[in-house]
């Protein structure tokens, strides 16, 4: 649940937040913060800190042959 707030919201509350991690404001207060999230205590909201996405791709020359090809027979 705490990666699809993550990816969804870049700020939230910290009511909302609590709700649908299921624990207490103090306490999902203090495990965003773990996480990196800044929290703004004067309108009870948080900034979530985003995760790089790592991606890594590998491709070598048969592989891109390969996909050339059933391009090809898509094609004609």
């Amino acid at each position: 649940m705490f990666q699809l707030l993550q990816s969804a919201y870049s700020t939230i509350s910290i009511q909302d937040t609590a709700l649908f991690l299921g624990m207490s404001e103090d306490d999902a207060t203090t495990f965003v913060q773990q996480q990196g999230w800044a929290v703004d205590p004067a309108s009870q909201m948080l900034t979530v800190k985003k995760q790089p996405i790592v991606t890594e791709q590998k491709l070598d020359a048969s592989k891109l042959q390969n996909l050339t090809e059933y391009v090809f027979h898509l094609e004609h």
